[in-house]
């Protein structure tokens, strides 16, 4: 009987201590944490990095995220929908022996789980709050309890474009581990500028827009550079300098302007090339300026203006040139002037954004500059003059047709620029009598004639050929979420027939045999973004926070953007192949 009473009292301490150790673990939390953000408030088309700091008890471990845990750790965040959360990005766990002798990995101490996201920008200002919920298994040594679930939240402000954001928390996002995912490269463009000093950010924005000054989107500038400055005839070299200078400084100062605009409201870089009338205005008055160059009328200033310039009028007449025709330069994008463009909007001092664009606009109009320092430096003497003068009235009407084809029916597109070489070469072989002094100079004139003639001829008949391309769907966004539902990867390519760099990635790109091979696995949809006016190019733009064109957008067969794969601006062939095969 006694022993019996021993035995049971025995069992009793027993489950009594088991008891009593299960509840000391059930109030004690093993992991604890904080949800922190990497500036200090968000706004409309801003891009930030949340994390989740924790800290594991000492004498305890959970199991990482991934393969390989019995329990892997999973972080779940909960946003508005005015906020795009990427997928966590999880540091390695350290390996450790489980009870069964199974190496798992672990996290032990402190953690840090990174992920990006954007604020949309249809945002409205308020406050943004955040839910975080990060489920766990928390073991010591051998002894594992119940999975548990620790939860935090953050509140951040939600300000208007353009205002004023700090950095905080640089201790986390200051020092990013090899586990974080890569971002854009204008997103990389724009925190390389944020960590440089002044003169260094100048000198690289400098150096970024002479490489601009050669691509696709100055090309229009080139004739309309030649045609007005070859006819100035001026001798003087501080005159010519500083006409060249004030005429770049024209074009610097409207690029400036709508770079910084662009970039304070989130809008398109480039978009008043979207306004038909703006393309009318621009080729009416290089149409002015054409027929003047074959002497049916002047264009010179008010007498009074004339009398109180003191000789100045040809300056003021170049300034407003540069002025006009900055508005053609702004089209110019790339990776470094949509990483400008995020990193003024996040800087939110439209001085200092002004000042960026207009060094990048310097480095555009370099090579501008030395084109009309040349032109302007041809001596007005001799008959020759004249055939130079006519030279610079077709060169104005071609630049004039160019700008007139962004605007007219398409079927008659293709001929227009074509049109004027024909006329231009039949008139210098057949009319032009000013050069006939000069036999051999005649003969040479002749020649180059036909050579245009017949280059422009075949430019027409293949422009009317037919030519293996890229075939694509109008983009809607129940297709691209079709294509998600069916696990098929999309291409979103972002255009406009003003876009001189899309012309460019069309007809080198698109028509490679091996890019249409391998984009046929694709869902090719197409945002035209010609006219402006229409409001389902303007939410797409927005909604996928395109600046400037061409743009290419990349999504997975889950329907996940691929952000390091945007394209902006041209890329080969070659290029554009290996982003292709790097989709799934």
């Amino acid at each position: 009987m006694k022993t019996g009473f021993a035995k049971c009292l025995v069992y009793f301490l027993l489950i009594l201590a088991s008891l009593v150790s299960g509840c000391a673990f059930c109030g004690e939390r093993i992991v604890t944490g904080r949800l922190i953000i990497s500036q200090s408030a968000l706004r409309p088309g801003d891009r930030f990095e949340l994390a989740f700091c924790g800290i594991v008890k000492p004498g305890y471990h959970i199991g990482s995220a991934g393969s390989g845990s019995l329990y892997p750790a999973k972080l779940t965040i909960k946003a508005p929908d005015t906020v795009v959360l990427d997928q966590p990005i999880y540091p390695r766990g350290r390996i450790v022996d489980s009870s069964g002798r199974e190496r798992v990995p672990t996290y032990e101490g402190k953690f840090v789980i990174r992920l990006s996201g954007r604020v949309k920008d249809l945002a409205r200002p308020g406050k943004v709050h955040f839910a975080a919920s990060f489920e766990y298994q928390g073991c010591k040594q051998e002894l594992c309890l119940p999975p548990e679930v620790f939860a935090c939240f953050l509140t951040v402000p939600l300000l208007r474009s353009g205002s004023p954001v700090k950095p905080i928390n640089t201790d986390v996002f200051g020092k990013k581990g090899k586990s974080t995912e890569l971002t854009s490269t204008e997103q990389r463009f724009a925190e390389r500028l944020e960590s440089y000093g002044l003169l260094l950010k100048l000198l690289m924005l400098y150096a970024f827009g002479l490489l601009l000054a050669f691509t696709p989107c100055v090309y229009p500038m080139i004739p309309v550079t030649l045609g007005y400055f070859c006819t100035q005839g001026e001798y003087r070299n501080r005159r010519v300098i500083l006409m060249a200078a004030v005429y770049v400084l024209g074009i610097a100062f409207t690029y400036s302007v709508l770079g910084t605009l662009a970039a304070a409201t989130g809008g398109v870089f480039g978009g008043l090339m979207q306004n038909r009338w703006v393309l009318a205005g621009i080729a009416t008055v290089l149409v002015v300026l054409a027929l003047s160059m074959f002497g049916l009328y002047e264009i010179r200033p008010p007498a009074f203006i004339e009398e109180r310039a003191s000789g100045r009028s040809g300056i003021a007449g170049a300034f407003l040139m540069g002025l006009v025709f900055g508005i053609v330069a702004a089209p110019c994008v790339g990776p470094a002037v949509l990483g400008l463009m995020l990193y003024v909007a996040k800087l939110g001092k439209p001085a200092m954004g002004f000042l960026l664009f207009f060094v990048l606009a310097l480095g555009i109009g370099t090579p501008l500059f030395l084109l009309a320092t040349l032109s302007a430096k041809l001596p007005a003497a001799g008959m020759w003059m004249v055939a130079v003068r006519k030279l610079a009235g077709f060169l104005l009407l071609g630049a004039a047709a160019y700008f007139a084809s962004l605007v007219v029916p398409g079927h008659i597109r293709g001929y227009l620029v074509p049109g004027v070489a024909i006329v231009a070469g039949i008139y210098f072989a057949l009319f032009e009598r000013s050069l006939q002094t000069n036999r051999v100079l005649a003969v040479i004139v002749r020649v180059i004639s036909l050579l245009v003639i017949a280059a422009s001829l075949a430019v027409v008949l293949h422009s009317g050929g037919r030519r293996h391309m890229l075939t694509w769907h109008t983009y809607s966004l129940q297709a691209l979420k079709d294509a998600s539902r069916k696990g098929v990867p999309v291409i979103v390519d972002f255009t406009a027939d003003w876009c001189a760099a899309c012309k460019e990635l069309e007809h080198k790109t698109f028509s490679d045999p091996r890019v249409i091979r391998e984009a046929s696995r694709f869902r090719r949809l197409r945002v035209d973004a010609t006219n402006a006016s229409d409001s389902r190019v303007l939410a797409a733009t927005r909604r996928h926070s395109v600046k400037g064109f061409p743009t290419v957008i990349f999504f997975d067969s889950t329907g996940k953007e691929l952000s390091e794969n945007r394209v902006v601006g041209f890329v080969s062939a070659d290029e554009f192949l290996a982003l292709l095969r790097r989709v799934r």
